[in-house]
């Protein structure tokens, strides 16, 4: 009975984890695709690097990204497959003998920031980060806000000109002494108007990838065009094993209904099974008993009653008992008893691809509802008198001479 009482919330209570990790990944896969799908699509454009003697504060030779006009980069936006062409500034300047780089994004398109945030600061451990129309305003990274001594909700003079701090970043590899402001202003401070560093291409979809480069070069030859080709190949290893998580959890689920299932035929005909023969028991050794209860005038329904309420109060008993039982480990019976629901592992992204984490097991946590433990108690009397129907039968048709005669 403990059994039969912990099985179906059980099922019921893995069916509910399981479909919450199909959810979670087909959540996880739709957000990610995007994201993921944006990065592989991206095609970094520019010129190549150059190293300028004595540019430094020290008189060290820099390497520096030589400017583009944008004027002079207009066809980009006309090649097939490309959906977007974003402008970047990124130059690096000193403060005293502290290098960092101003970095311009354009942000005067909130259509373009949503549908390609990865192009603005990550990973803000204070403030928050640009909106659209943001003028006037930096996002420093750690190592630039210590060197001004800044915080957010203060300012900071870069280039003569005022900026107030909304946001700090954390490290990351990439940009990490960065000072992140809108492309007008960077262009401005540092006297290149009309002039970026360089432009992110982005193609329609990721097979695109490869053959739009191509085109970009054969047009520009000049430029120096680079892919996420591990992205791409990341993005189809993504997919996959979303499938494959999916498909193990669909399995999870139909493995939980069915192994749940022929438990519960399994322990119903074994509970009535150990009630027959308990019966059986109980009517062959008091053989004499219901000889003399005839003898003495009991009917065939009398007899028949008497073990049949025998059989019922037997099971409402261990039905009971059992009841007991199951509501204090039902959690610790379901997870012995029935596989445990797929629980899918967390998503990642990175610079060199994308992890959807590894599947592991759930356990699983139920309670059991006073409904259930009436339901409990019906099919312990339902097992109790099927279990006595025929030992009771057997015993009403006994007769007294034979029974007397039975040793």
């Amino acid at each position: 009975m403990a059994m039969l009482i912990s099985i179906p919330p059980s099922i019921t209570a893995s069916k509910a984890t399981t479909q919450q990790t199909i959810d979670n990944l087909a959540a996880t896969t739709k957000k990610v695709d995007s994201t993921v799908t944006m990065v592989a699509t991206q095609i970094d454009c520019h010129l190549p690097a150059v190293s300028v003697p004595n540019a430094g504060p020290d008189n060290q030779t820099v390497i520096e990204q030589p400017l583009m006009n944008v004027t002079d980069y207009t066809n980009l936006t006309s090649i097939p497959d490309v959906t977007n062409v974003i402008p970047i500034f990124d130059q690096t300047e000193f403060d005293g003998g502290f290098a960092f780089n101003v970095y311009g994004i354009p942000l005067n398109n909130a259509s373009l920031l949503s549908m390609y945030s990865l192009i603005l600061p990550s990973n803000l451990t204070v403030g928050h980060n640009f909106q659209a129309g943001d003028s006037g305003v930096v996002v420093l990274q750690e190592r630039v806000a210590n060197h001004f001594n800044v915080i957010v909700g203060g300012t900071v003079n870069i280039f003569n000109q005022t900026f107030q701090v909304v946001g700090i970043e954390g490290y990351t590899p990439v940009n990490e002494t960065a000072a992140y402001m809108s492309l007008n202003d960077a262009q401005a401070i540092t006297n290149n108007v009309g002039n970026v560093t360089d432009f992110k291409v982005f193609a329609d979809n990721v097979t695109n990838v490869q053959s739009t480069a191509n085109k970009i070069a054969v047009m520009y030859p000049q430029l120096s065009v680079s892919i996420a080709a591990s992205l791409v190949d990341s993005v189809i290893q993504m997919q996959t094993q979303t499938n494959e998580e999916l498909q193990m959890a669909q399995v999870s689920m139909s493995q939980i209904q069915s192994t749940g299932t022929l438990e519960i035929a399994i322990v119903t005909v074994v509970v009535a099974a150990i009630v027959l023969f308990i019966m059986l028991y109980t009517v062959r050794e008091r053989t004499r008993e219901i000889g003399t209860l005839k003898a003495l005038g009991a009917s065939s329904m009398a007899v028949l009653g008497q073990f049949m309420l025998e059989g019922i109060m037997l099971s409402l008993i261990a039905g009971i008992v059992g009841i007991v039982i199951g509501t204090v480990g039902a959690t610790s019976l379901a997870n012995l008893l029935l596989p445990r629901p797929t629980q899918a592992g967390n998503s990642a992204i990175s610079s060199t691809g994308v992890s959807l984490g590894s599947a592991s097991s759930a356990s699983i946590s139920i309670t059991i509802t006073p409904e259930l433990v009436l339901l409990g108690l019906g099919i312990a009397v339902l097992l109790g008198a099927l279990g006595s129907l025929y030992p009771a039968w057997r015993a009403a048709r006994t007769r007294p001479a034979e029974a007397m005669r039975y040793e």
